[in-house]
């Protein structure tokens, strides 16, 4: 049989264990994810479409640049924001 001092140590090592993996569980949830705003450019002309940080002062509807693949002007189509872990990195 078990004596009593072996059975409060195995419920301690028990209650203990439960109690870090809940902390650590909830640590996880915890952390708030980063967020960078992003903006959608798109060609009046060709209709070719560019992502890239939104600038402070930009809006929709806004030209901004020219076009990479014909020189027309680009205007921005959406402004948005994403988390950072899920960013694609430019090639």
């Amino acid at each position: 049989m078990i004596d009593l001092e072996t059975l409060v140590l195995l419920i301690f090592v028990a209650v203990l264990t439960l109690v870090i993996t809940t902390y650590m569980e909830l640590k996880k949830k915890l952390k708030k994810p980063e967020y960078v705003t992003r903006e959608l450019l798109e060609c009046t002309s060709c209709g070719y479409k560019l992502e890239h940080d939104h600038e402070p002062g930009d809006f929709i509807s806004m030209f901004k640049g020219e076009c990479p693949r014909c020189g027309s002007l680009m205007r921005i189509k959406a402004i948005y924001s994403v988390e950072k872990k899920t960013l694609i990195p430019p090639q």
